[in-house]
């Protein structure tokens, strides 16, 4: 498993969203995308023409709701678009048993609730700021605790060194090209590349403090989903 840094420029650029747009919506239901809503919590519906302009695909964001979300039970989790909707794939349903603790669901529910009646989110649920819902594009945030689940070749990977070197000197001649590059993730075992689609706040949702890091497989239609608790 490994990172690359290629020259192609990212597929989309940094985007905030605070509250819905035509590309992005925030806490859909079951009537706009079919989902197993008994598993997933959805976060949002994005759409993946950010990423690809001939695209018309809606990518479910969603929480698993398996406690192997926040115990590193698993070093990363997906879910599948299927004849069935988006289900979590079966290699993670061992964690079904478990499910989410109960405090965070019932935050997501209160959080639900909030932008129901509110149109955005804010810390705490209490009056505030408009707290951000999912930031698209962009680059992975590499160098945290997350990217260790992922890959363990930090010393065969010349280009990834050779990245955070001009990304720590935060200035010269490579750091501009440096943060335009995409940087993809790939998957050996599917000999796959999955394309960085943004994150989300697990506070924002659930209480829960951290941020999923989002993947997406355009190919097998597969969102992978990382818990980063720096």
């Amino acid at each position: 498993m490994a990172f690359f840094i290629k020259e192609t420029n990212v597929k989309a650029l940094p985007l905030t969203i605070i509250q819905e747009e035509d590309l992005y919506i925030p806490f859909p239901s079951t009537d706009s995308v079919s989902f197993d809503d008994n598993v997933l919590l959805p976060i949002g519906l994005l759409s993946y023409s950010q990423f690809d302009a001939t695209s018309q695909e809606k990518i479910l964001i969603a929480v698993p709701n398996i406690q192997g979300t926040f115990y590193g039970d698993f070093p990363f989790i997906t879910y599948s678009l299927t004849s069935k909707g988006w289900t979590l794939d079966n290699e993670y349903h061992d964690g079904l048993k478990y499910g989410l603790e109960e405090r965070y669901s019932t935050y997501y529910k209160k959080a639900k609730d909030f932008y129901s009646k509110n149109n955005h989110l804010t810390y705490d649920l209490s009056e505030g700021g408009h707290e951000w819902l999912f930031k698209i594009g962009g680059q992975p945030p590499l160098g945290q605790n997350w990217c260790s689940s992922l890959y363990d070749e930090m010393g065969d990977n010349p280009e990834l060194d050779n990245y955070f070197d001009v990304m720590d000197e935060e200035s010269g001649p490579e750091f501009e090209s440096m943060n335009a590059k995409e940087i993809t993730y790939f998957d050996e075992e599917l000999e796959k590349e999955f394309v960085y689609l943004g994150m989300f706040s697990y506070d924002t949702y659930l209480d829960g403090g951290g941020e999923c890091i989002v993947f997406y497989q355009p190919e097998l239609k597969k969102v992978m989903v990382v818990a980063e608790f720096s």
